[in-house]
């Protein structure tokens, strides 16, 4: 049987998890949807996707609009 989020003790909350990150309240709940609540995994959740945004716009910066966009 499993506690329900709401009685777990040292978790995030996405209001706390967004501020502290950078994130947006929808991008922190999406951390704690794949991450659960702990703090510990939201921690390496979120470093993740911060990670990954830096990549996406890196990526988007350097590549000229239409190009990467497989065309059928």
């Amino acid at each position: 049987m499993t506690k329900p989020i709401e009685s777990w003790k040292n978790t995030y909350t996405a209001p706390e998890l967004a501020a502290k990150y950078g994130l947006t309240i929808d991008q922190a709940r999406a951390v704690i949807s794949s991450n659960g609540p702990s703090r510990h995994g939201c921690e390496i959740g979120a470093t993740a996707f911060r990670n990954a945004l830096k990549m996406r716009a890196a990526r988007s910066a350097r590549t000229p609009p239409g190009e990467g966009i497989p065309h059928p």
